[in-house]
């Protein structure tokens, strides 16, 4: 009937329409994606995952109706592959507190060691006179 819907007709729903998505991949083949239904101004999209890297001819096609007649549209897509990305390695830390203590530690029982033998020798010694 042609009328605009805000109108004559105002209880009036509007329904999109069955669009068919198809693909051309970058190795020539032809396949068919899904078919979708648009919004009620014809407006469509779809997602999906493609298997390889390359250009992709993409072809919505509109069959017709009784109130229209069919149509279809073409566009291009590129697809590249995703950076490879390398694991992050966790920084290493050293526990300083450690790595000190231990040599300060066996240090100090040197010295100790060191301070009872010379004592040891000096008693010996004042023990003979």
């Amino acid at each position: 009937m042609q009328r605009p819907i805000d109108g004559f007709f105002h209880n009036v729903t509007v329904t999109g329409v069955p669009v068919s998505i198809d693909v051309i991949d970058p190795n020539n083949n032809f396949f068919h994606l899904d078919t979708v239904t648009s919004d009620e101004k014809g407006n469509f999209g779809y997602s999906w995952t493609p298997e390889i890297a390359g250009q992709y001819k993409i072809t919505a096609t509109f069959a017709g109706d009784q109130s229209y007649g069919s149509s279809w549209a073409t566009t291009y897509a590129s697809v590249i592959d995703a950076p490879i990305t390398q694991p992050t390695q966790e920084p290493v830390t050293l526990d300083t507190t450690n790595a000190l203590t231990i040599p300060l530690i066996a240090g100090v029982i040197a010295i100790i060691l060191a301070i009872a033998i010379v004592g040891f020798v000096v008693l010996q010694a004042v023990k003979k006179r």
